[in-house]
Order: C-alpha cells, then structure tokens, then sequence
C-alpha cells in the first residue's frame, strides 16, 4: 500500500495539468478491458477494500441511486465514499467523502500515486480517476463507497473489485458502438457486474433475458422491480416501499423530482434492505436521506426571469422522462429549450420526443471531439418541425444569456442534452 510519505516531487503541481495531461495519455478515450487498470490496482493495493463496496451500472438513473444511497448512509452515521461521472462544472464533484467534493491537493496527490504505480502502463482518463478514487477511498476510514460505472459494466473499469451489492438501475439503448445495438446485447454487458452468490438489484422492469440468464448462471441473487420489491405514490407528499423482507409507508417524497425518480429511490431501498444486517440504518435516518438528496442536472428547477430546468436528457428514454416531467408543471406560454447533444446519441430520437414540447430552439455545438455540429442539429431539428424557430449560437453560454434575456416570468427555459450543455449554462448560476 502506498501512502503520502512516499511521495516526493510531482510530475504536475496543479489538478489542471494533471487533467489535461491523462487526456492526452492514452491513445483511445474509451477502452474497455480490465488488465491495465487490474494490474496497476494490484500494485497499488486497492482490489480488496476494507469498507463495503457497492457497484451501480444501468443506462439511466445511476447518479440518483447513488446520490440515495450516499445521502441514506451519510444520515445514518456512515463515513461515505462515492465516485461518479462526469462532472458537472468540477472534477473534485467525482470523489466524495462525506458528501464533500475531493480538494484539489488529495487528488494531485492521489494522481501522483497511480502515476508512480503504473511504470510504462499506459490508462485512459477514466481509469486514472478510477484508480485515484480507490486510493483516496483507501485512506478516508469508510464504512461503504458507492461506485457508479462509467460505461457498460463488464469491461468498466470499476468492475475490478468485488462488490457486496451490484445495481443495475435500467436498460435502455446507449453507447451503440460499445455495448451493442439491442436492450440483450447491452443487458449482458451491464451484468457484468454481478457476483456468484451475492445479491444484485434491478430497477427495470422488464430486464432482458441476457440479464437474467446472466445472473442465473453465476448464481446471482437478483431482485427485480415490481417482481421481488414495489413503490406506491400515496399522496403528493408520501410514498411506500414494500418488499418481501420489509416494508415502509408514508415515506416523505425524495428530493428528486418525477414518478422516475421516485422508482430510482425505491431500488436504492431494496439496496438498503439487501445491507440491512451489515451496514442498519433507521427508519429517521432513511427520511432524512430522501429529503436531502443532492443531485444537480436532474429536472432541476432555478428561479432567473422565469423557471429554468436543467436537465441531463440525452438519450431517448431520459428524453421521454422529460417530457412526463415537463406535461406534469403548470403551462407557460412559451418554453424555451437551450440544446446540444454529442454526435453519437440517437439525436433524431431525442427530438421526435421532445420537439412538441417547445416554441422555440437555441442551439450550439459542445466542445468535445464528439460534438455535433450547430448547422447540422439544426437541420435535424428542422427536418422534424418545418415551422419550428432554431436560432444557432456560437456557445451554449451565448445561447443560455441570450434566451434569459427575452423571456418574461410567463415563460419557461428548459437546458438539457449532454451533461455538457447543463454544465456551461449551470457554470453561470453558481
């Protein structure tokens, strides 16, 4: 095990030269496969945690079964780890202990640590902050750290360790080029992350068969929504969860707002269940956490000029949450969307969904190598709705500024595509 004593001059004193240096250090972006990051692992000593490790793979609804399960253990007295991706407008918001995001010097010293480590191994950005989570959870005294998987499950790169509970949070079609192009093909590679004779969660309600079979096989425990635990919307203020095990009424509503999430919520419960003998909270510590759950980007609501929402829509089955979402709110008379999307999501889909919803469309192209150009999405857009109005902008700042500049409080914004588009606009509220 390495520690911080052992670590002498730096390769880079700043966590931005750390970060654009692992960007330019492997030779692919995305690469699955675990032997690089296994063998680093190893040599680090960070496989075999002492704190209980639970896994998180689906297609949507990780990041709020992860930010449940982090806020239920934090109110239960819990030292709580949990590493997500991507980032909204910080790195540091991808490591936390205690609900607080990693400083800047942890993470240049952890990164220093898996540099070190690695000798001619060459990993990928992803890895590199994978590996200096596992570190920095090595050395913060936690009782469990909540990892969300990157892509897939199988080949992610948070698969090296044995989990004590997997989730699978939904299956939808994502990631075509890696994961396959059916809801079987992408089941299989998300249950990957299951383990031989250990419990697994499933929030979709109808998992393909390669899941299921996948779990059977390896002799996998798995729970199932609506087959082996349930939710129930009593009011507009209180919920039940019941489960074979145990049961839950008048819970308060989680602080995540839709029916979704409310799903979400119930299978992070079933997790809650499934650890009750190892890590038991209380029924008050379990309210607490479902009302403090903290999770940006998520059909979140700001006041500006008007309502604004910020949401991470960017593939068609969170697209179709948006629109259940957006049809529940009191009408406007004119909303407003602000989009872009990466080049490889089903954009076509996204806008079938969603194109009713909106009067007007500003739009711009994100800084990424995925990016999909400004001209083209709004072909896309206009090839759907002839009459739609698409103004083009040459940022998603300069469209979120101009359209909070014409609009009155009758009106509404809705910000939503890649994670990249809510972070430039969110970038200028906080």
């Amino acid at each position: 095990m390495f520690c911080l004593a052992d670590v002498a001059l730096m390769r880079f004193t700043s966590l931005k030269e750390w970060l654009n240096w692992q960007q330019t250090l492997h030779s692919q972006k995305i690469e699955l496969g675990l032997e690089r990051i296994a063998e680093v692992a190893n040599t680090m000593g960070v496989t075999k945690p002492q704190y209980k490790t639970i896994v998180v793979a689906g297609t949507n609804g990780k990041g709020s079964i992860v930010s449940a399960l982090e806020s239920i253990y934090h109110q239960g007295g819990y030292r709580v780890g949990a590493y997500t991706s991507p980032h909204l407008i910080h790195y540091n918001e991808r490591i936390r202990v205690q609900q607080q995001n990693t400083e800047d010097e942890v993470l240049c010293n952890a990164f220093d640590i898996v540099d070190r480590t690695r000798g001619d191994t060459s990993l990928s950005y992803f890895e590199f902050g994978t590996l200096a989570a596992m570190q920095i959870f090595s050395e913060s005294n936690l009782d469990v750290a909540i990892y969300e998987v990157g892509l897939g499950g199988r080949l992610d790169a948070v698969n090296i360790l044995d989990s004590d509970l997997a989730f699978v949070s939904s299956i939808g079609i994502d990631h075509v080029q890696w994961l396959g192009p059916t809801r079987e093909s992408i089941g299989y590679e998300k249950a990957g992350v299951f383990r031989a004779n250990h419990v697994a969660v499933c929030g979709d309600i109808n998992p393909p068969s390669s899941l299921i079979n996948y779990a059977n096989e390896l002799g996998t425990n798995l729970l199932v929504k609506n087959k082996d635990f349930s939710y129930q919307k009593l009011n507009c203020k209180t919920w039940s969860f019941n489960s074979k095990k145990m049961s839950w009424d008048n819970l308060p509503m989680p602080s995540l707002y839709g029916d979704v999430q409310l799903g979400n919520v119930a299978t992070a419960l079933m997790g809650v269940v499934c650890m009750d003998e190892i890590l038991p909270v209380t029924r008050e510590s379990i309210d607490h956490g479902l009302t403090n759950i903290n999770l940006p980007g998520r059909f979140q609501r700001i006041q500006g000029p008007c309502e604004i929402i910020l949401d991470v829509a960017h593939n068609v089955d969170s697209a179709k949450v948006l629109v259940k979402n957006l049809n529940e709110l009191e009408p406007v008379t004119k909303t407003i969307a602000v989009f872009a999307v990466l080049a490889d999501k089903d954009i076509s889909g996204i806008i079938e969904c969603v194109g009713e919803e909106f009067d007007e469309w500003h739009i711009s192209q994100l800084k990424s190598e995925r990016m999909l150009g400004k001209e083209k999405l709004k072909e896309q857009i206009e090839s759907y709705c002839n009459e739609c109005l698409v103004y083009t902008h040459e940022s998603i700042s300069a469209a979120y500024k101009a359209v909070k500049n014409k609009v009155d409080e009758s009106m509404r914004i809705v910000v939503f595509g890649s994670f990249l588009t809510v972070a430039e606009a969110l970038s200028q509220e906080v």
